[in-house]
């Protein structure tokens, strides 16, 4: 059964259907909010949500970047799927969903601004992974957003600082950080 979610982020009305089985069902997970609040984005930018589950982040994105583009990228199948139909229903024209398993589907793509709340139960070598694909998909001067549970975060700086050579920590928090790197 579906269950549908109304949220006022940012100052705009985002309406998402979950389902079971999908990541955080009943409610916006507490990173992907911690992501949104702090989220600093130009118009007329190209950006990417990498896992983009039902696609909230990606929504409040579109929605600060309205002369702007989106890119939704999530390899679950149910996830593109939500992702399209919440797409729908909060009318978002500025929206692309795509069944990626990280960047494949949009190839030699690159972006502006990168974000993501990681599917951190997959493992460190997974992010490390996501870490390099995240640099070779952003332009010159591009940023990587990274939402994660707080333990993980001294491994993250240490990888950003490592594939980017930068790494700033956003915010931290009691039970998650927000790291952001830039390519340079």
């Amino acid at each position: 059964m579906d269950n549908l979610i109304v949220k006022n982020l940012r100052g705009f009305e985002i309406k998402f259907k979950t389902k079971p089985g999908v990541f955080s069902k009943n409610n916006l997970d507490l990173g992907s909010q911690i992501l949104i609040e702090h989220l600093k984005v130009s118009d007329k930018i190209l950006i990417a949500d990498l896992g983009c589950g039902s696609g909230v982040i990606g929504f409040v994105a579109a929605k600060l970047n309205p002369k702007g583009h989106v890119h939704l990228l999530d390899v679950n199948l149910r996830f593109v799927k939500l992702a399209k139909t919440n797409a729908n229903l909060n009318k978002l024209n500025n929206v692309e969903v795509y069944l990626s398993d990280l960047f494949s589907a949009v190839e030699t793509r690159t972006y502006n601004l990168i974000l993501s709340n990681p599917p951190q139960h997959l493992g460190n070598e997974f992010l490390e992974e996501s870490a390099k694909e995240c640099f070779k998909h952003l332009k010159v001067s591009g940023e990587v957003w990274w939402v994660v549970q707080k333990h993980l975060k001294s491994f993250v700086e240490r990888l950003f600082n490592n594939v980017f050579k930068n790494c700033e920590v956003l915010y931290q928090g009691q039970d998650y950080a927000l790291l952001k790197a830039k390519r340079s």
